[in-house]
């Protein structure tokens, strides 16, 4: 079978990408359309959707809430979810000590099972920056609970951070490689600076999945190709080492909506087969 997007193991989708952007910020979840997405998302060659579990209404996500409606969706298109991206973690992190925020995750883990989802996205961004040593140090007493806690399960951990390739590699040495790799963001490393040569050089065995998208140097997304972020080259890297996980467009969207997808989508297309 041929794919439409033949790069790593499975093509697919950030959530809410295939729908416009709303009031409620550039990522969230999209609770009118996520239905609808599957079959967007199929239409398009789209192998995979990356759920988002944001803070707001938490308990109602349908991850949480509804998962046999979920399940129904992933089998009616065609269309997996293979990854969760755990963003309510941005505005709460981890800590041993806060039973609240475990029980949430102890039925994130239970509800992926459920639907087949391998990997946890935690994005240490934001209010759970890593830049600190403090904030370190709780990152890797946490994760070495979350270790005990998804023994028995096939769930591994994708960790998304703000660091640069040394700093990064030395918190991954810290972290069990049977539990914990990267989640590659093409597009933030470009905002950050970081050379993405530099970046392999220094954690690539441990990338387990990878974002697209593209990032001014110190800016904002822009669609692909207007950015400062070498996709091309980061590509052909990919493909240079055989990368077999997960690859999820994370894009730049607006009020547009599926159109400015639509558009990268084909420029990402020309890409991959220049590339081939």
């Amino acid at each position: 079978m041929t794919r439409t997007f033949d790069l790593g193991q499975s093509f697919g989708i950030m959530q809410g990408r295939l729908s416009t952007q709303t009031e409620r910020g550039y990522q969230a979840f999209p609770w009118e359309t996520w239905q609808e997405e599957f079959c967007l998302a199929a239409d398009r060659g789209i192998e995979h959707i990356e759920w988002v579990l944001d803070t707001w209404r938490l308990e109602e996500n349908p991850i949480l809430s509804e998962t046999n409606d979920l399940i129904q969706c992933i089998q009616e298109a065609g269309v997996k979810v293979v990854s969760v991206c755990a963003d309510y973690l941005m505005d709460r992190p981890l800590e041993v000590s806060d039973p609240d925020s475990w029980t949430v995750l102890g039925r994130l883990t239970g509800a992926m099972q459920e639907i087949g989802a391998k990997w946890l996205v935690i994005p240490c961004v934001d209010h759970s920056s890593l830049r600190t040593v403090p904030a370190q140090t709780r990152f890797v007493k946490a994760a070495d609970q979350l270790c005990r806690k998804l023994v028995g399960t096939d769930i591994r951990v994708s960790v998304e951070a703000d660091l640069g390739p040394a700093e990064f590699a030395a918190l991954l040495s810290e972290l069990d490689s049977d539990f914990f790799g990267v989640n590659y963001d093409i597009g933030n490393s470009a905002y950050l600076g970081y050379s993405h040569m530099e970046e392999f050089n220094a954690y690539g065995n441990r990338i387990s999945l990878v974002h697209i998208k593209d990032r001014i140097l110190g800016g904002g997304s822009v669609p692909l190709g207007n950015g400062n972020a070498d996709i091309a080259g980061v590509i052909d890297h990919l493909r240079e080492i055989k990368f077999n996980g997960p690859v999820t467009m994370q894009a730049f969207r607006d009020v547009q909506g599926i159109n400015v997808l639509d558009e990268q989508l084909s420029w990402l297309a020309a890409k991959l087969e220049a590339s081939a």
